[in-house]
């Protein structure tokens, strides 16, 4: 800045006015959730700034991330919940496009694949967005009606063998525990000498 004392001063004076009342705020993430924040290609992030006007910027750290908002503050407040429904997994729903969940209990991990395998091979087989939230062991698959139906289909079909298997094991633990297996030996029947 130049000009007279008062001039820049006043200039000044403008300046920290304008960078307060546009000061925003920060949140801090997991470095887990900063995709969600950028979303495909960036995508998410830039919509937040375009729908809103505030300008963000995400710093990572060793195990969070530092999300900064800049703007005025009822823009700053808006991208805020469209931030936090990112980071939750929320996903609008475009015309004609449903949502359904799908709980996967233990199944998770082989819903997820591995480094998300299987979540990026039904996104692109289907046509449909696919977000597991891990610590709710829930998939939520967004779309067009026939396909959300196909995508589940499949997700179940990986699903459902696992799911069986446990409710079986668990049938079995319980059989023994109360005496019931066939599989169990009491001492009265067991005459096998040298076993």
């Amino acid at each position: 800045l130049s000009g007279s004392n008062e001039a820049v001063a006043d200039a000044m004076a403008r300046v920290r006015a304008l960078l307060n009342a546009n000061r925003g705020f920060d949140m801090t993430i997991d470095n887990s959730k900063v995709g969600a924040v950028y979303g495909k290609g960036g995508a998410t992030l830039r919509s937040i700034q375009d729908r809103t006007g505030v300008q963000i910027d995400v710093e990572r750290g060793p195990t969070h991330a530092t999300v900064s908002v800049m703007g005025t503050p009822e823009a700053s407040e808006r991208a805020r919940h469209m931030l936090q429904r990112a980071i939750d997994g929320e996903v609008e729903l475009g015309p004609g496009e449903v949502a359904e969940d799908i709980e996967l209990g233990s199944a998770t991990a082989a819903v997820i694949g591995r480094g998300g395998s299987n979540v990026v091979d039904l996104e692109k087989r289907h046509g449909v967005k696919v977000n597991v939230r891990s610590e709710l062991q829930v998939a939520r698959i967004v779309g067009r009606p026939e396909k959300v139906a196909a995508a589940t289909k499949d997700i179940e079909a990986i699903v459902k063998p696992i799911l069986d298997a446990e409710k079986a094991q668990k049938k079995a633990d319980e059989a023994v525990q109360s005496g019931e297996s066939a599989w169990q030996v009491t001492p009265e029947d067991d005459d096998a000498d040298g076993w």
